[in-house]
């Protein structure tokens, strides 16, 4: 009887360590604390600043200056903006060097090439889809300072991409 008691008490333990294993991932994801920063203004790096369009979320600690980075939410997209320099090569030597880095990604298969603007700077893009969704990628360099974005999710759809492209406008490299 100990032993069927034992693998009663085992059997209950290891099913609460797996209930609270999957159940906890799964509910901060349905209840996710990211806000709203629609309109707020986010410094990055070298006097790159962003200004976030309406319905633009972001979750607490996505921001991070020191390191000139910052994920935002935009439908069902991230979008992640990495600012740094110096930077001595053009956008679309940037853009080449991000294409190569998402190639080498697990299936992850490159598409077509894609215009990309910023505030009053033209840079180089290109799109990609993966297993699980799709995305695209642009590159801006002004000065020598080095702008990229990457926007990913399950479904991109058309308003989503118009929404994503209204955020990367808003990207200003200051005096450009």
């Amino acid at each position: 009887m100990s032993r069927l008691r034992s693998l009663a008490v085992a059997a209950a333990v290891t099913a609460a360590v797996l209930l609270f294993a999957l159940a906890v991932p799964l509910l901060n994801k349905a209840v996710s604390p990211a806000v709203d920063v629609g309109g707020e203004r986010f410094t990055l790096a070298d006097g790159v600043t962003v200004t976030a369009p309406a319905d633009t979320l972001m979750r607490p600690g996505h921001y991070r200056p020191e390191s000139g980075r910052a994920e935002f939410l935009v439908g069902g997209a991230e979008v992640e903006i990495a600012v740094a320099g110096p930077y001595g090569f053009d956008a679309e030597y940037l853009a080449d060097e991000m294409a190569r880095l998402l190639e080498v990604q697990p299936g992850v298969q490159l598409t077509e090439p894609r215009d990309c603007a910023a505030d009053g700077v033209e840079g180089a893009g290109r799109g990609f889809v993966t297993e699980t969704g799709a995305g695209f990628a642009c590159a801006f360099v002004h000065d020598d300072t080095r702008a990229e974005v990457t926007a990913r999710g399950a479904s991109l759809d058309a308003a989503t991409v118009d929404r994503i492209d209204a955020l990367i406008a808003r990207v200003s490299f200051g005096a450009a």
